[in-house]
């Protein structure tokens, strides 16, 4: 099988589209991309819909094949572009076909071939996506079933990889937010281990190991008792380590979640209290962080630029409004909206770009320069009208506290509180 064109095309738009609508983008453990040569199985949590794949293809450059459920295949042109990007669809239950086991075994077929090919395949063992930070065990069997297959339908065959992701955003719900994929090291599979090995036992143990790989690359909240307060624990780490980058202080996060570190019930009692006391008075330690990392600068960038990203705004209103409407009004899954935001811009923009274009030979300038006008103009009213939107909500905060400052030094004491339980800890671990 040979590359698809309209994969690269798709890859190299939206790689740009998530650099340019989220703040900070992150890639760790590149090293362990290494070992192309061998037939690789790429698994990874999955958390935020539509949006896991594209930063999972955005990051590895060796196209991936996906197996994708069944029910976005909608029949006509969205099931032949879904194809024709590497996608392959597997069945449910749920999903009501009648040859479910026919056609399931025909796509691990197509898995295998292209497995044996040195197509790297790829897939969400979970089944399914939730928008929360924790892994949905136990993981599904038909990875098992891919591996073993996989080995027999090639007797030359002597190894499989399976290369594990994990996946951390810093908003499921809302625009503009940080995320970042970390790439563990590869599970190496042998002939030798397959063929000595009760393949049932083996592929159970196996599901097992690969769940215990992708926990230890991710966020993976176990106590869903206190699941609320380790997501606060999340936040206020970046207050213990202020100068470290976002995705450092999720990599310490991370290691100290699967160290168990956090399980101390006096500390998450304290949290929780915390958790209550900012419902209940309406601040945020996330906004609180904002607040306190903007600077003069960023100020007077958002006065330099509004005027500018403002002619952006009005130039590129019919996307952006057709897009927003789309995405509240027809999307009943939330964890959907970012990824179609995202897509509808990009993709309605480039011809409407090159339409709009047209005009200036009318007043003595180029076409070629005038698509490349509009396109900066297009990049800079949304990185512009992210940072204003950043300044508003970051004004309202500081008013908001001035006017009920017994009330935030209130929230800032509980606060501290819990600082200082979290610096104690933080101090353990080192």
């Amino acid at each position: 099988m040979r590359r698809s064109w309209l994969y690269e095309i798709f890859r190299i738009v939206l790689v740009f589209g998530l650099r340019l609508f989220h703040r900070k983008f992150r890639v760790v453990g590149y090293e362990n991309l290494k070992g192309s040569e061998i037939p690789t199985i790429v698994v990874g949590n999955h958390q935020n819909a539509l949006l896991d794949p594209i930063l999972c293809c955005s990051v590895i450059t060796q196209q991936l094949h996906w197996l994708t459920r069944s029910d976005v295949f909608k029949p006509g042109l969205v099931s032949f572009l879904l194809r024709k990007v590497n996608m392959l669809p597997v069945y449910r239950e749920k999903d009501n076909v009648a040859d479910l086991r026919d056609r399931n075994e025909a796509i691990f077929q197509q898995c295998y071939k292209r497995l044996n090919r040195g197509h790297w395949i790829s897939l969400f063992p979970e089944g399914t996506h939730k928008g929360k930070k924790s892994l949905n065990t136990p993981l599904k069997k038909g990875i098992g079933r891919l591996i073993i297959g996989t080995f027999e339908a090639n007797p030359n065959l002597q190894q499989i990889r399976i290369l594990p992701l994990g996946l951390e955003y810093s908003e499921f719900f809302e625009k503009d937010g940080n995320f970042m994929l970390r790439i563990g090291k590869p599970i190496v599979l042998s002939k030798e281990d397959y063929t000595t090995a009760n393949k049932a036992i083996w592929a159970n143990e196996l599901v097992a190991e690969i769940s215990q790989h992708i926990q230890a690359v991710m966020t993976d909240i176990r106590n869903d008792d206190f699941y609320e307060e380790y997501l606060t624990i999340q936040d206020l780490l970046h207050f213990v380590h202020p100068y470290n980058d976002w995705h450092e202080n999720v990599l310490i996060y991370q290691d100290m979640v699967n160290a168990n570190r956090f399980e101390q019930i006096q500390f998450l009692n304290e949290v929780k209290s915390f958790n209550q006391l900012s419902k209940e008075l309406s601040f945020s330690s996330k906004t609180e962080l904002e607040n306190q990392q903007w600077q003069f600068w960023n100020t007077l960038r958002v006065f330099i630029t509004v005027p500018f990203s403002l002619i952006g705004k009005i130039i590129f209103f019919p996307i952006s409004n057709f897009t927003e409407n789309f995405v509240q009004t027809k999307l009943k899954d939330v964890l959907f909206r970012n990824s179609i935001r995202i897509a509808f811009k990009l993709f309605f923009s480039i011809p409407y770009i090159f339409i709009l274009a047209i005009a200036f030979p009318f007043f003595g300038i180029n076409y070629l320069l005038g698509v490349l006008i509009l396109i900066g103009v297009g990049v800079f009213e949304v990185r512009s009208r992210m940072r204003f939107d950043r300044f508003k909500k970051i004004i309202k905060y500081k008013k908001d506290c001035a006017d009920r400052s017994a009330e935030y030094s209130k929230w800032k004491a509980a606060q501290e509180r819990c600082l200082g339980q979290l610096k104690h800890i933080c101090d353990e671990q080192n």
